[in-house]
């Protein structure tokens, strides 16, 4: 027997192999598929895809060989991993390299070996795509040529793997620049928001002054907006990064649906467009569905419609039932879409039919509509023609349910039970001051602590019904301290407030709600009265 000798290059051969991070992995259908096809196509019973460290030669694939690995010195791969072409033996007994080799001599009984090196793009043969017999042959140059192409496929794989694992950090990477985005653009649009919308409901200071007034509706309208486009681009990142997540519960589509197309009526009618709606929907019609997704998809289409549909014109709405699929149609009399912008329509990075007038919107709303659908399992499609109108078709695959008995509907009010105490957790001193104004204003006690460690022990002091816990804060987290307060039993409401929308769902799970950054009055209120019940007398 004789060991083949090291290739010239090996450190270099082995950094190649080590890229793919694919030693010791389990096995692969992509891979398994390639050593079959392979097995049939060159007609042996043993075809490996092996890959030669400095010790062994490990098997990604196999077919007919129940060993995972065997020894380098006596591998015929590693033979074959010294040159570039084929490299075949067609008997093994009357080969002087390999003739009493333990693997010609004993199980597998090797007579015919065939091996095409696995060559990396950078020119270093980290393996091979092997053929074996226990019986003499010769391979055909049919099965030559089918070999090699195999052996190039499985490079490509192996490259594939090293390009998703690139993807994947990116995605890492993005994620968490999109999570510190939306917390440091939040946190100041927190008080933003915030305190104009108490400045609004201060009476005597918009009866006295109408100027202020109108100054302050700019600043919330302002805040709005940029709160919107904050949310498209944060919507983008959360599809593409996979963070997005549906939420089923049972819903009435026709209920859903007809409200969303009532609100957008009002704009509508203020553009001087005029809205027809046709339901097709037996009523009710239930099903297990995320009801806000729905409504973002259904509104960004309408939305679309009214905003390049001029005065007078028509929109006509419709949906119905294909077999078990939601089918929503929503048709413009608008400028329409020429064949050049609809190639691009939903791509996030082109905004199509933008007018110099508009001053609205980022362009974001089709690319993150088209997400949503995919992310609920169905398609939308275009029809459009320049200056004639388009018409948007989604079709959503539907889990229908039978119609439960409903239950009596919870109205709450404003009117909180008035010993409450709730215990404000905040580490950033303009949130502190946005979040006192709102409970004093909601008719609220509440102390302020700033970490984790001041709430652990500001609670074994005082009895408070709520803890306004902030998610992001010095010291230890309030998710720490959160699940440290649930070790020791600690049986009142625990509110999570984050301004990041990348929170998991078992993060979510800690708490009894949790409420996004910026927090507006009436948010804080429906949810106080949610946890304490404040039903109207």
């Amino acid at each position: 027997m004789k060991p083949a000798k090291l290739p010239d290059n090996e450190l270099e051969r082995l950094q190649a192999l080590y890229q793919y991070d694919v030693l010791d992995t389990d096995a692969e259908r992509v891979f398994d598929d390639l050593t079959e096809l392979a097995s049939q196509i060159c007609e042996t019973p043993i075809c490996l895809i092996s890959l030669v460290d400095p010790d062994r030669q490990w098997f990604k694939s196999k077919v007919g060989l129940d060993a995972q690995q065997t020894s380098r010195e006596i591998a015929f791969c590693s033979h074959a991993i010294l040159q570039d072409e084929l490299f075949e033996v067609p008997n093994a007994l009357e080969d002087e390299r390999f003739f009493d080799n333990p693997l010609v001599t004993s199980a597998p009984d090797i007579r015919f070996y065939a091996g095409m090196p696995l060559k990396t793009p950078s020119g270093h043969n980290i393996g091979t795509l092997c053929v074996i017999s226990e019986q003499p042959k010769k391979l055909t140059k049919q099965q030559r040529h089918a070999l090699a192409i195999l052996a190039r496929e499985v490079i490509s794989q192996l490259e594939l793997r090293i390009q998703n694992k690139k993807l994947e950090l990116a995605n890492s990477f993005k994620t968490q620049f999109l999570s510190n985005v939306s917390h440091e653009i939040r946190t100041p649009l927190n008080a933003i928001i915030g305190l104009s919308d108490l400045l609004l409901q201060h009476k005597s200071l918009c009866d006295i002054d109408q100027q202020a007034k109108d100054y302050i509706q700019q600043i919330a309208f302002s805040g709005d907006r940029l709160l919107g486009i904050i949310n498209s681009v944060l919507d983008l990142g959360k599809i593409e990064s996979g963070n997005m997540e549906l939420e089923p519960s049972p819903i009435n589509l026709v209920e859903v649906l007809d409200k969303n197309t009532a609100l957008l009526n009002i704009k509508a009618q203020q553009k001087g467009v005029i809205i027809e709606s046709s339901n097709g929907l037996p009523e009710p019609t239930m099903a297990m569905m995320d009801a806000t997704k729905l409504s973002q998809i259904f509104s960004n289409l309408l939305n679309n419609a009214i905003k390049f549909t001029p005065e007078h014109r028509h929109i006509f709405v419709n949906y119905h039932l294909i077999n078990s699929d939601l089918i929503i149609e929503i048709k413009d009399q608008g400028v329409g879409i020429s064949q050049a912008d609809q190639a691009c329509l939903f791509d996030k990075y082109v905004q199509v039919g933008k007018h110099k007038s508009e001053q609205e919107g980022t362009g974001l709303g089709l690319s993150i509509t088209k997400g949503l659908v995919e992310l609920m399992g169905g398609n939308i499609s275009l029809i459009s023609e320049l200056g004639h109108g388009s018409t948007f078709r989604v079709c959503l695959p539907l889990t229908l349910i039978e119609s439960p008995e409903q239950p009596a509907i919870a109205q709450y009010q404003g009117k909180l039970p008035c010993d409450l105490r709730v215990l404000i957790v905040e580490d950033n001193k303009v949130n502190q001051i946005v979040l006192q104004a709102l409970l004093d204003n909601i008719g609220v006690s509440h102390d302020t602590v700033d970490t984790g460690e001041a709430c652990l022990n500001q609670v074994l002091q005082h009895q408070y019904d709520l803890i306004l816990m902030d998610i992001n804060l010095p010291g230890i987290s309030g998710l720490e301290a959160t699940k440290q307060l649930k070790q020791d039993n600690y049986s009142s409401k625990i509110v999570a407030l984050t301004a990041d929308v990348f929170c998991r769902n078992e993060e979510k799970a800690l708490f009894d709600d949790f409420l996004t950054k910026p927090i507006q009055i009436e948010g804080l209120r429906q949810a106080l009265n949610k946890l304490f019940h404040a039903r109207l007398s």
